[in-house]
């Protein structure tokens, strides 16, 4: 099966990561963006029903950090889209970007969960 695009970005930020701090900061650093992002996720969605723009700037921009450093690179650029329209105020047309934010990030977890179970090997996977 041919690699993903998600799978070869969080790849190539895995073997950073290990190189640099070793797998347990690796292992570390996925439970925490694992356990963090879908409440922040949550954020944005109450914060797209309460029409509070500030809340969604600061929650998108935070999930548009944390996905770049576990390599989850699509994902950040949609959470800086969504930073970056947040910050004119009108957050509740960003509903469909919430959902795709959603949807990318069901497979960016499951890329995750695969490296968090074995690090040394998914970043030394040849495919």
């Amino acid at each position: 099966m041919a690699e993903s695009v998600i799978e070869r970005k969080i790849k190539n930020k895995a073997k950073e990561w290990v190189d640099e701090y070793g797998e347990d900061f690796l292992v570390e650093l996925i439970d925490v963006y694992l356990k963090d992002t879908p409440s922040r996720v949550t954020q944005l969605h109450q914060a797209l029903d309460g029409g509070d723009s500030e809340t969604f700037v600061r929650e998108a921009h935070t999930l548009k950090s944390s996905s770049a450093n576990v390599g989850a690179m699509g994902l950040s650029a949609l959470a800086k889209e969504m930073e970056t329209a947040g910050r004119s105020g009108k957050i509740e047309r960003l509903a469909n970007e919430v959902k795709r934010f959603e949807e990318e990030f069901s497979l960016v977890r499951a890329t995750l969960e695969t490296l968090r179970g074995a690090p040394e090997k998914f970043v030394n996977e040849e495919r």
